[in-house]
Formats: structure tokens, C-alpha cells, sequence
């Protein structure tokens, strides 16, 4: 048995691990240490004498990875598939150590994906657990993933749970899939129609109002008016790009701010036309994540703690932020969701059924299928109104267009007839 353990790990290629540790008499240490897990890296700095503090990956000279992080992410499909893989090897009697070390190895796996697997079976043979292991990789698994798995592990339900855990990313992912597809085609009308406007304004129109302007006819209000916009844009194509490069950098800098963020996230769940099925869909995704964590044994308390961090939206998370303050005060959970306006009153009447009658895990399930299916049919609606409408719009600038440039030809025939 040792004899196999030694081979195993010279076949584990080390890694590198840079750390900030102190020494007995209160000094700061900085170094690095090669090991087969940060866990084995922090025992090896204990033996030379030091406290750990800070133990991490040490980055390479050039990484194109850490140069280009998107092209290197690991997809969420990846990980549902890992899930329920896991589940069913588990469920078949393998032990969860064989049971990584088959799936890290097996076809198909992403090179990135199969790095992050490889780790967390290190992590867990240097005497590490499941849930400390893969939170050392929190852009792969996240929090309500990692804290879910983690008291699956205290209560031994860890089968069950990875399959819960794959069936609620499945969901979110497909509703996402869903209001993204729905969107497509009306912003590919968007595009187009703004591309040809813009070529129409910059190309085309110059050359034919130029020999209009140089007739002695006088002409129609609509190619007046083209005419002015036609020169303006041209005269001006310095101005008018940095009024647009302003344009963006200030946008882009009021949404890495928290109160612009907030702003647009509140705008984004308000408005007319996009924000009922957005609000629905988050509502869904909050009603979901938290029936899932209540199955898991999660306590309320640790559930709404990891609740803000199922929503991308800034404005909503300081909502449950402040139900979370108030939960801890004792107030309960549906009595400070009603003084979050963002929260509809159905949203909140059936969290207020499910404390009372001690169903809240079976309530918020309900409530989850109900508006994620109100969010998709409210997603449809949206996309049958905002697709005519660009349509329209679209339709009524390139024929104002076409006016402007037909009205002047028949008046400059009748003056030569």
C-alpha cells in the first residue's frame, strides 16, 4: 500500500505555492513552496517554523490563461455534468477519491476543467474535504455551491444533493438560454437597421445631395433637413466620435459604481417593457435557490447569507441584504420582505404560508416553477412587442430616407419638363 501511494505521487507533478507567514517572534515571511495541495504547502511551512497566513497559487512569469481568463472559463454545463457524474459514481458504491480521479481522467473533460479536478483530488488526498477543496476554486464552483456541499458532507445526504445541485443549475442555465435566444432576433433587426442608416447617412446620401445642392431648385423639407444632418456628420466626424467615446467611458464608469450600479440594475427591473420579465426571472431564480439550500440543511439564516449571491442585480441584493439584517434581529423572513418594494406581494405571501405551515421548502419550489414560467411567457411578450417596434422604427428612418431623396427627382423633372 505505501508502495502505491509513493508511486502516485511522482506521478502528481507539484505545484508551486508563494505564502506570507510569521515566525515566533512576530516577523513577517514572504517565500514559495512546492507541494501537491495548499493544504501539504501550509505543513510544510509549519515544519520550517512559521505560521501560516496567506497561502495561494504562485503565478507564472506569462500565463495566457491569467492574460485571458474568458477563453479559459469553465463552462457551467462542465459542472453540471460533473455533478451528476459524481452522484451516479457515488450512488454505484465508489468511493468519492476514485470516483474524482475516473472523472478528471475521463474524455471529453476540458484541459482547464480537468486542472481544477485534478487539484481538488490533491486537496482531498492530502486529508482535505470534498467542500474545502473545491472552494479553492471559487470561478468554477461558487459559494451556494460550495456551502451546499458542505453540509451535504456533515449530514452524509452528498448523492442526493449533487443531483439537486445539477437539477438547479440546469434550470438556471436554460432559463438564461431562453430569454437570450428570445432576444436575438430583435437586436440582430436593431443592428442591421443602425448599420444601414449609417452607411445611408455616411456613404451613400453625400454623393446624391451634392448634386441637388448644386441644382437651382429649391428643395422639398424633408432633403432639407437629411441634408443638414448628412453635412453635419460629416464636417464634424472628430467631435461627434469623441462625444461618443465620452458617451461610453462615462457609462462604463458609473456601472462600476455602486450607486450607478444600482441605478441601472433598479432601472433594469422597472422599466416598462424589460423589467417585468427580468423581475420574474430573478424572483424565479431567488424562490429556486432557496428551496434547493432548504433541501440541502441549510438554516434559514445561512440560506439568506448565500441568498444575495444567487443575483447578479445590485439592487435586489441590497434588498435581501436588509431582509437578512432584519432575519437576524429575529424579525422573521416575510415580515421585513414587505417593506422591500422590489419584492411583489404574492412573492412575499407565499414565503409568509410557507413559515407558518413549516413547508417553506415545497412553497418556494411552487413559487419557482410559477415565475420562472411567468418570466419566460412574459420574455415572449417582450420579444413580440419589441420586434415590430424595431421593425417600425427602422422602416419609418429608411423611408424618410428614401423621401428625402425621391421628392427632390420629381421636382427637379418638373422644372426641366
Amino acid at each position: 500500500m505505501a508502495k502505491t501511494t509513493t508511486a502516485l505521487k511522482k506521478q502528481i507533478k507539484p505545484i508551486t505555492y508563494r505564502y506570507i507567514a510569521s515566525t515566533p517572534k512576530g516577523d513577517v515571511v514572504k517565500g514559495t513552496i512546492k507541494a501537491l495541495s495548499e493544504i501539504e504547502a501550509e505543513r510544510l511551512i509549519i515544519a520550517r517554523g512559521y505560521n501560516p497566513e496567506h497561502v495561494e497559487i504562485a503565478p507564472s512569469m506569462f500565463s495566457l490563461e491569467e492574460a485571458l481568463p474568458s477563453l479559459f472559463k469553465v463552462k457551467q454545463r462542465d459542472v453540471i455534468i460533473f455533478s451528476r457524474q459524481l452522484s451516479t459514481l457515488l450512488r454505484s458504491g465508489v468511493s468519492l477519491l476514485p470516483a474524482l480521479e475516473i472523472l478528471s481522467e475521463q474524455v471529453g473533460v476540458s484541459r482547464v476543467f480537468a486542472g481544477v479536478l485534478s487539484s481538488v483530488t490533491n486537496e482531498i488526498r492530502s486529508g482535505g474535504s470534498f467542500s474545502q477543496a473545491i472552494s479553492k476554486h471559487p470561478r468554477v464552483f461558487d459559494d451556494i455551491y460550495c456551502r451546499t456541499i458542505a453540509v451535504a458532507e456533515e449530514s452524509g445526504s452528498l448523492v442526493t444533493v449533487l443531483q439537486r445541485m445539477a437539477d438547479y443549475m440546469e434550470k438556471q442555465s436554460a432559463i438564461g438560454q431562453k430569454i437570450g435566444k428570445a432576444l436575438t432576433y430583435p437586436m440582430i433587426i436593431l443592428v442591421a437597421g443602425v448599420v444601414v442608416v449609417i452607411v445611408l447617412i455616411t456613404v451613400v446620401m453625400p454623393k446624391l445631395l451634392t448634386m441637388f445642392t448644386a441644382m437651382s431648385v429649391k428643395l422639398p423639407l424633408p432633403t432639407q433637413i437629411l441634408i443638414a444632418i448628412t453635412n453635419f456628420v460629416k464636417n464634424n466626424p472628430v467631435p461627434l466620435l469623441v462625444l461618443a467615446a465620452v458617451i461610453v467611458v462615462a457609462i462604463l464608469y458609473l456601472v462600476k459604481q455602486p450607486t450607478g450600479r444600482r441605478f441601472l440594475d433598479r432601472v433594469r427591473l422597472t422599466a416598462p417593457i424589460i423589467g417585468p420579465p427580468t423581475l420574474m426571472s430573478e424572483l424565479g431564480r431567488l424562490a429556486r435557490t432557496m428551496s434547493v439550500l432548504i433541501g440541502a440543511g441549510l438554516k434559514l439564516q445561512e440560506i439568506m447569507e448565500l441568498l444575495p449571491r444567487s443575483t447578479s442585480n445590485s439592487y435586489l441584493q441590497r434588498s435581501l441584504k436588509r431582509v437578512q439584517e432584519a432575519l437576524f434581529l429575529g424579525e422573521g423572513l416575510s415580515e421585513p420582505m414587505t417593506r422591500e418594494k422590489i419584492l411583489p406581494s404574492l412573492f412575499v405571501q407565499m414565503i409568509a404560508v410557507g413559515e407558518e405551515s413549516n413547508t417553506l421548502e415545497f412553497t418556494m419550489g411552487v413559487v419557482a416553477d410559477f415565475y420562472e414560467t411567468t418570466a419566460e411567457d412574459r420574455s415572449q411578450a417582450m420579444v413580440g412587442m419589441i420586434g415590430p417596434i424595431a421593425t417600425i422604427s427602422i422602416a419609418l428612418l429608411v423611408g424618410f430616407i428614401a423621401i428625402s431623396v425621391l421628392m427632390p427627382m420629381y421636382t427637379i423633372t418638373g422644372a426641366f419638363g
